[in-house]
């Protein structure tokens, strides 16, 4: 296997930066596991860390290894290591905790002090590489009939905290029973989150610009939800034919879908932002309509960011729960398959292209 492994990465700071890189080959320490790579999603975050909008790169290294996305199989384990073996196929939490509160209290998805590491893009390497050596603590066994779909569990694990966080709020009700939702944004995290609602049986109408017949229309209508573009029927037209709006997601990417979240949601209802939008849109808002809408409705609008590690163990349950109910759907979500690390330089080509892009590692 040699005394390297080959990475995907990129420069901080630099656009267009996306380079092969060798790093060390790893070996497992005490409460550690090898981790083979069988396959990395990208997604939207590589995308901006390689158009340069972020990314922080380890100590003493100019460069950061790509990817948080991850599904592997153990192959070796360190002292100590009971919980997995050789063959295991596992995925891996993304964000590392620091010393707040929140953090040693487990919950670093909720971190006060700001001081955490995120692999792929806050101070650690990704996963974008042949193997990498993981704390056991961190990652989540995924059933060897997952495979095909594993690697879905992070971006699924998000929103599964969202749901989570709603479910939460609305213990200040004793009557929730969300019956209708609306996702903005027919990306993957959108898609899973389509999918998501439809499995806890809400009626979900999922919001995007691109009129149909597209492979996202098609995925929406697959589960039983209503696809809507915006090309077609404007937001506001969409909400005043549908009953109250007990929950709304916004995965869209874009800044002012913030507001249609705002003016979609309905009497005691939630919405949960999911979009990381950089630089600094403006635009004129109904302010005092909104104000109140919100307080006479009771309405809660929360922001929803990375999972923690019992969220990706609700997805791995519910990838399970969607083989189930529509059998090779989840499948559908991934639309390019780059392969290997040779692919390297397709990344940023394709990370917009079709619904999910993974890259295919070979298996030795």
């Amino acid at each position: 296997m040699g005394d390297y492994v080959t990475g995907v990465a990129v420069v901080p700071g630099r656009a267009g930066s996306v380079h092969l890189t060798r790093l060390a080959r790893p070996e497992p320490g005490p409460g550690q596991a090898l981790v083979r790579v069988r396959r990395v999603g990208v997604c939207g975050t590589d995308r901006e860390i390689i158009e340069a909008t972020f990314g922080t790169p380890p100590p003493g290294s100019s460069a950061l290894v790509l990817g948080h996305e991850v599904l592997g199989v153990v192959e070796a384990v360190g002292a100590g290591v009971g919980a997995y073996r050789p063959g295991d196929l596992v995925t891996a939490t993304v964000r590392r905790p620091d010393d707040c509160p929140s953090c040693l209290a487990g919950q670093s998805d909720m971190c006060t002090g700001g001081r955490y590491l995120e692999r792929g893009i806050i101070g650690l390497h990704g996963f974008m590489v042949d193997r990498f050596v993981e704390d056991v603590r961190y990652l989540v066994p995924v059933p060897a009939a997952l495979e095909a779909v594993g690697v879905l569990v992070e971006p699924l694990s998000v929103v599964e905290k969202a749901l989570r966080q709603a479910d939460l709020i609305q213990r200040r009700m004793a009557t929730w029973a969300p019956a209708t939702a609306v996702v903005l944004g027919a990306g993957p995290i959108g898609l899973l989150g389509t999918m998501l609602l439809r499995a806890r049986g809400m009626a979900v109408h999922t919001v995007a610009r691109t009129p149909p017949p597209n492979p996202a229309a098609d995925l929406v209508a697959a589960c039983g939800a209503t696809y809507v573009s915006t090309r077609e029927t404007p937001i506001a037209a969409l909400a005043d034919g549908l009953p109250n709006v007990d929950l709304v997601f916004e995965a869209s990417g874009a800044a002012p879908v913030a507001v249609d979240a705002m003016r979609l949601v309905g009497r005691n209802g939630v919405a949960v932002l999911l979009s990381l939008t950089g630089g600094d849109d403006a635009l004129p808002v109904p302010v005092a309509a909104i104000n109140r809408e919100f307080v006479l409705g009771n309405k809660v609008l929360v922001g929803s960011v990375n999972s923690a590690r019992e969220d990706f163990v609700a997805g791995v349950a519910d990838l399970e729960r969607f083989a189930t109910r529509w059998p090779g759907l989840t499948e559908r979500l991934i639309t390019t398959r780059l392969r290997g690390v040779g692919d390297a330089h397709r990344i940023a080509e394709t990370a917009t292209a079709g619904v999910k892009t993974v890259i295919e590692f070979a298996d030795d």
